[in-house]
Formats: C-alpha cells, structure tokens, sequence
C-alpha cells in the first residue's frame, strides 16, 4: 500500500493498523477525532489509565489546538512523518489559502504566519533557508511567485516534491453569429451592452473551516470583521454560519462584500441568542487576519486554528 507517509520505526504497527484505528475511532466519518471519542475507544480497548491522562494524550496529538485531532495529526503522534510529497502538497495547499487574487503571488509579509503553519514538518535548518531563499526570491513589490518558489525549495533542498500544475483550459471562442437577409448582406451580431447596477460591485465570499461544537450547546460558528457586512465587531451582527451536514463539525460561511476592499476579520464562536462571544479564533503573535474581496466570488477553506475562551465581549 503507497501512502503520503513514512515510518519513522518499522518495528512499530503498520500504517494499516493506525488508519483502522482511526476511521474506527471517528464515529461519525467527520475526518477527525474530537476528545469524547478518543475516551470512549481507548476504554473499549481497555486501555488502563485514568482519564486525566487520556485528555493529555489528546492534548499532546492536538498540536493546532481546535480540539480535534486530524488524521495526519494522529499519524505524527503515532511516529510517522510526512514523504515529500505530502509536504509539497502541504504547502501549495497553505500558499493558496493566503493567495486571496488567485494570481499564485503572495507578500513577504505574510510569510511569518506562514512559516508557524510549517514548523512542525519542518527543522530550524530547513525554515531558516526557506526564509532566505524567498528573500532572494521577492520582486521589487515585495510579492513572491508560490510556485516558482516551492519548485525552487525541492531544487535547493529536496526536502518536498512538487507535481507539475495543470495549465487553466483556454476559454473557447465564441462562434461569430451571421444573419443573412434576402440581399445577402452577411453582419456581426452584436450582444447587447449588460445592465448597469447603480451602487458598488458585490462578491460572494464562503469561508469553510472543520469546528465541533460541545454536544447538548447551541453555540454557533460565526465570522465578524471590521467592516458593517461583518458586523464591524458586534456579536449581534456576526455572519452566522452553517454546518452540513449537521453534527459533521463542517461549516460554511457566505457572506456578500463589497468587491476590491481590504477587511479585517476573525472566526467566532456565539451562541444562538448572539448575546456575547464564546471563543475567539487566535492569530499567531495575536492581531486580527487580513483579507482582500478581490472582484471576484471565492471560496476558501481554512486550516485548523487555535482558540481563546471568552466569557463576554
């Protein structure tokens, strides 16, 4: 069986045996493991300790700290690691989600928060050079070509490997309409110039982020930012999302903005009434995340973040 992984001691069990482990751990086929069912499979197992340690053995293998614990979160803790490969496609997939114009280009600014997502699959050594191969890297705006750069990371240090991107299929023409009249004189159809909307342009963001919210509460998945579609800070106009399927922990966020504006934003854990906030999403080093709407509909799924309980706003 060819897998994204190695193990790190063959004289352990096999990646069969951890990936059995784990989907018959994940009850509802969610993808990941929250604490409730790790607890309850460890004890059919009959593993003998307390269930203190057992949330410690959760806290250990939860190192985004949502938790959760994500398949391959679960197979770092077993002892395996991640091949090249899987670290390429890591990576691309992270580059991605900051890549808020889609044009494969990111800012030198935003290679500190992307680099905390890469510690721990990577060494010192091996952030050290990625830092400095993409000061190299940056044109004079201070932006950086994703993909040249991941090519040049395996070039240099050989520690990922990439798969070639598939070009964007070219849009086809569209055919020339003729309309022939009983002189045969052949014309050009012409379309119609489009209706003109009187006020500014809108797009549609969906933000989808994996959360699972205690069992028995009616907290919900939110979004609020500093701008009125995002509520400008108050829990009261937070943009509420939606999980699907219900108890999957999957949910979904849309919300329509207005198109080429910069924004500030954070993922909020409310209740039903919207009365206060439940948990704050934490950024690394603490500010709030920055977007831009672009002029363009996205749909952008995030990876695993920390949290801050927070009793009242």
């Amino acid at each position: 069986m060819t897998t994204s992984y190695e193990s790190v001691d063959q004289n352990k069990f096999g990646f069969e045996k951890f990936e059995h482990f784990f989907r018959e751990t994940d009850v509802d086929g969610s993808g990941y493991i929250d604490q409730d069912e790790l607890i309850e499979k460890l004890i059919k197992c009959g593993f003998k300790g307390s269930v203190d340690s057992m949330k410690r053995m959760f806290a250990t293998a939860d190192t985004s700290g949502d938790g959760q614990i994500s398949f391959h979160e679960f197979m770092v803790a077993m002892g395996f690691k991640l091949s090249p490969k899987h670290k390429g496609d890591m990576m691309r997939f992270v580059f991605s989600e900051y890549d808020t114009h889609g044009n494969r280009k990111i800012h030198i600014s935003q290679l500190e928060k992307i680099f905390k997502e890469f510690e721990k699959h990577f060494v010192r050594g091996e952030i050290r050079r990625m830092r400095e191969l993409a000061e190299k890297m940056k044109d004079s705006a201070g932006f950086i070509d994703y993909e040249e750069y991941l090519k040049q990371i395996q070039i240099q240090q050989g520690i990922i490997k990439m798969e070639q991107l598939k070009p964007k299929p070219k849009k086809p023409e569209e055919p020339v309409v003729e309309k022939v009249s009983a002189t045969t004189v052949t014309s050009t159809f012409t379309a119609p110039p489009p209706k003109m909307y009187n006020g500014p342009k809108m797009v549609q963001l969906t933000y989808k982020l994996h959360y699972r919210v205690p069992r028995g509460s009616d907290d919900k998945l939110a979004i609020l930012g500093d701008i009125p579609e995002l509520g400008k800070w108050n829990p009261a106009d937070a943009v509420i999302g939606t999980e699907s399927p219900i108890g999957s922990g999957w949910w979904s966020v849309i919300m329509e903005v207005p198109a080429e504006t910069p924004f500030e934003w954070k993922w909020v854990v409310i209740p039903k009434s919207k009365c206060h906030i439940v948990r704050w999403e934490i950024e690394y080093g603490g500010p709030n995340r920055t977007a831009y709407s672009g002029d363009r509909n996205q749909i952008i799924t995030h990876t695993h973040i920390p949290w801050q309980d927070w009793t009242k706003y």
